[in-house]
């Protein structure tokens, strides 16, 4: 696992309030993310790796595991 990935998880543990991990390879909402929820950890990742990511860009991620390589590839 990467440095990212385990931030991540670390982030959508504290945050998300999910009983269990998110699905990497998933949505958020299909590990049962409200868009509410979603848009707020999609805030506290720009604010934890100190980036900026466009609404399109987030709309293209996706899922989690491409969220650590977009992360990773900046």
């Amino acid at each position: 696992m990467s440095t990212t990935e385990a931030r991540l998880r670390a982030l959508a543990g504290q945050h998300l309030g999910l009983d269990r991990e998110p699905n990497f390879d998933g949505t958020l909402a299909e590990s049962g993310v409200s868009s509410l929820n979603a848009v707020a950890f999609m805030k506290l990742v720009e604010k934890e790796f100190n980036m900026s990511i466009s609404a399109d860009q987030w709309a293209g991620i996706g899922t989690l595991r491409r969220l650590v390589d977009h992360i990773d590839s900046a």
